[in-house]
């Protein structure tokens, strides 16, 4: 009878593809460069070359991670139960030759001439002013659209917010719903969707002043980059904030995904396709911003013509029962995010009276005194908020610009 050896199955299961057991586990994944990304959370990636998988927004300890560790956070089991689950699958072997190709975007949103049900929503339910909507109408990157479920066949009038490479092409864009539908849309309440195979290191691009004076930014003078989770919130800081905007570029990345503020930057200082192909010789686009800082460290120097502003939300403190600590995605991003030699600035909504969390569009919606407040169950995650509460309060008000 053979010895048992638990270093043996180890091996094999690690030896399982990658994405055939991401396919098993029901992540829909989507090409961005040479990775892939899960669609529901674009944080996570999964690098088909080396068999692995980081999930940036959720810190250092889940970077370059094999497929057992991928199962075992996936399903939130044991190592011993993400073992078995591995040596029972079907997955193949892993082989880097047999990544799928990217299949083509093809934007085949049914535009509408209107943008009456859009407006009324944006205003009525956002907070919005008809100015702020005017100026991002003028900008070309939201459009009323109509919305058709496969299933059912109904329609249903919705907001698309278009993603737009260097030359002005779209390349992908998301889907923001209208009418409030809790039964069809029970963890959101309306349609929030990214378009069918957009390209994920893309997202929503509004520039503030000249972009050919962009690359002539000084210390000064500094040319900034914008992130916010969400267009909608991007809409919401610039009501609130347009008169101290200038010489920027605001970038919604549809969740935390560093890839989006690198290519942001990147085509933002490049003046024509041909710059981004010489710079795509050299490193790709999603990687550039790492690359530049890493050089900056190590010639002991500081990028001071460029500085990053993270808009992002004042999130409540979730508890993280696989791995017994408290989490807040948009902190836990800026502290992640490994640029150093760059001006990083977190720049959170505080938290008011009776709130546990903020985002920017709730913000603008307090400050005008739209904010409905609700009221909230006693739960254990209730509770959990309260005990933290002193300590993301502190931290939430260094975080301030």
């Amino acid at each position: 009878m053979n010895k048992y050896n638990p270093n043996r199955l180890k091996e094999l299961a690690k030896q399982k593809n990658i994405l055939d057991v991401a396919s098993s586990l029901g992540l829909e994944l989507k090409k961005v460069g040479r990775t892939y990304a899960w669609i529901e959370h674009p944080s996570f990636k999964i690098d088909p070359d080396k068999n692995t998988f980081s999930w940036y927004s959720k810190g250092n300890e889940l970077r370059h991670q094999d497929v057992i560790k991928m199962v075992e956070v996936i399903n939130n089991v044991s190592f011993k139960e993400a073992l078995q689950y591995l040596l029972g699958t079907e997955a193949g072997i892993f082989d880097g030759s047999k990544v799928p190709k990217k299949e083509p975007f093809v934007y085949r949103v049914k535009e509408v001439k209107t943008f009456d049900y859009a407006r009324k929503y944006l205003k009525e339910e956002r907070g919005l002013s008809d100015e702020t909507i005017d100026f991002f109408l003028s900008k070309g990157i939201m459009v009323q659209a109509v919305h058709r479920d496969y299933e059912t066949g109904k329609t249903e009038p919705i907001i698309v917010f278009k993603h737009h490479n260097l030359e002005g092409k779209i390349v992908g864009g998301a889907r923001q719903g209208i009418w409030y539908n809790k039964q069809l849309y029970p963890e959101k309440g309306r349609l929030k969707k990214t378009l069918y195979r957009s390209e994920g290191s893309s997202g929503v691009i509004v520039d503030i002043g000249d972009k050919s004076q962009f690359s002539k930014a000084t210390p000064e003078n500094p040319f900034s980059v914008y992130a916010f989770e969400a267009p909608i919130d991007m809409m919401s800081y610039y009501e609130l904030n347009r008169d101290k905007l200038s010489n920027c570029r605001l970038v919604a990345m549809n969740g935390l995904n560093k890839a989006i503020i690198s290519r942001a930057i990147v085509e933002a200082l490049c003046s024509d396709v041909t710059n981004l192909k010489k710079i795509e010789e050299k490193v790709s686009v999603e990687r550039w911003l790492q690359k530049i800082d890493d050089l900056a460290g190590e010639s002991g120097t500081k990028i001071e013509k460029l500085k990053i502003v993270l808009a992002l939300d004042n999130d409540a403190p979730q508890f993280n029962l696989q791995l017994a600590r408290v989490e807040v995605p948009a902190k836990d991003f800026y502290h992640s995010l490994g640029i150093n030699n760059i001006d990083v600035i977190p720049h959170f909504p505080k938290c008011h009276e009776g709130m546990t969390k903020n985002d920017w569009n709730d913000e603008l919606k307090y400050q005008k005194g739209l904010l409905k407040e609700a009221e909230k169950p006693f739960s254990l995650q209730h509770l959990i908020n309260n005990i933290q509460k002193d300590v993301v309060t502190k931290e939430s008000e260094s975080m301030q610009l």
